[in-house]
């Protein structure tokens, strides 16, 4: 596997390492022989294990800085790969890579990728990455000997715009409940007094609408917005600006103890998720695990996930304001909380996932 900062680093933790801290266990404990290339800097010292629950680790340097060590550190994976392993299939995750799987080619083996989003119409980026990033889905579309996608809208997208089929394969959840409330207090909330934001600080995220309207709105409860920004820019000013002038609304950075992270998710009243580039999000999905009750952007790839099992708002302050509004009375919240569940029950299981990677890497094998 290649492009995976690891299986459990101690730094930066993004959704493809959440996913497949649960996925890789268990493939291995089916007799699957796995190795995760790692990337070294996102391991402290004392956290480079060689083996982690039956996996093989090899850790490569990553040079480059955030925007370019996962494209150095894997190019290093893959040079190492062909110079010193055998493999019976070649695995990468993010769209990103996908010039590598053409050097992965050379292994003769076959070569796998889940595609994630669409990068290049992440705000974030400049002209240069956007292009790079449309490139390299370009390369794994002809160079990869299959795809994987995350949602049937995702297939869809590939389909049109590249005439690349795929096989759609979601992220999955755990179904828990709060064990730790107590915890919250650290944060000066009590359970169901406050709405809930997870989510990386960037504009496809929908933040700013999604702030603005809820100071727009009328709830008495708090706005807990759980997420660090890696640089300073106009867009993260104006959140803190938006937040230093709404007393309810807090921005509390990012929250690494997963245990209380679980327990700011299971304790809120409402989650507010704005994603709206990908295709299954990771953080809707763990939302849903923990009974909350979901406000969702209105996207084809959110409304995939929750169908009837949350609510939506447009992409503009008075339709956030007038959801939350809508909704804090809290009379419809406790049966979106037991369909989210189910819809984690019956379609989002890890066990279920992991059943369907192990398909696919079969049947690349025989091949």
């Amino acid at each position: 596997m290649f492009g995976l900062r690891g299986l459990h680093p101690d730094l930066e933790i993004s959704g493809f390492e959440t996913a497949f801290a649960e996925i890789v266990p268990r493939l291995a404990a089916q007799g699957f022989e796995v190795t995760i290339y790692c990337r070294a800097s996102s391991h402290s010292a004392g956290n480079r294990a060689a083996r982690v629950s039956g996996v093989d680790l090899v850790y490569v340097p990553s040079p480059g800085g955030k925007n370019l060590a996962a494209v150095v550190s894997t190019l290093l994976a893959v040079l190492h790969a062909l110079c010193n392993r055998q493999f019976d299939v070649w695995f990468f995750v993010n769209v990103g890579m996908g010039h590598h799987c053409a050097l992965a080619r050379l292994s003769g083996r076959p070569v796998i990728m889940n595609v994630d989003g669409l990068d290049w119409t992440r705000g974030k980026w400049g002209p240069v990455a956007r292009a790079y990033f449309y490139s390299a889905a370009k390369a794994a579309v002809r160079f990869c000997t299959q795809l994987v996608t995350d949602a049937d809208a995702m297939r869809a997208y590939y389909l049109e715009h590249f005439r690349a089929d795929s096989v759609m394969i979601p992220y999955g959840a755990d179904i828990e409940d709060s064990v730790r409330p107590e915890l919250i207090a650290a944060f000066s909330l009590r359970p169901q007094g406050y709405y809930l934001i997870v989510s990386r600080l960037i504009p496809e995220n929908t933040l700013v609408e999604m702030l603005e309207g809820f100071a727009a709105s009328h709830t008495t409860r708090a706005l807990i917005v759980v997420g660090g920004a890696n640089y300073a820019d106009a867009f993260h000013e104006r959140l803190k600006d938006i937040a230093s002038h709404d007393s309810r609304i807090r921005l509390v950075g990012q929250v690494i103890d997963q245990v209380v992270l679980k327990e700011l998710w299971c304790n809120c009243f409402m989650y507010l998720h704005g994603h709206s580039v990908g295709g299954t999000n990771p953080a809707l999905l763990r939302a849903m695990g923990y009974g909350c009750a979901v406000l969702a952007r209105d996207t084809v790839f959110n409304r995939e996930v929750l169908e009837d099992a949350g609510r939506y708002f447009d992409a503009n302050a008075p339709s956030v304001a007038a959801a939350i509004d809508a909704a804090d009375d809290g009379g419809a919240l406790p049966a979106l909380r037991v369909a989210a569940r189910e819809r984690i029950r019956s379609r989002y299981t890890w066990e279920r996932v992991t059943s369907e990677y192990a398909d696919v890497f079969r049947r690349a094998a025989a091949q």
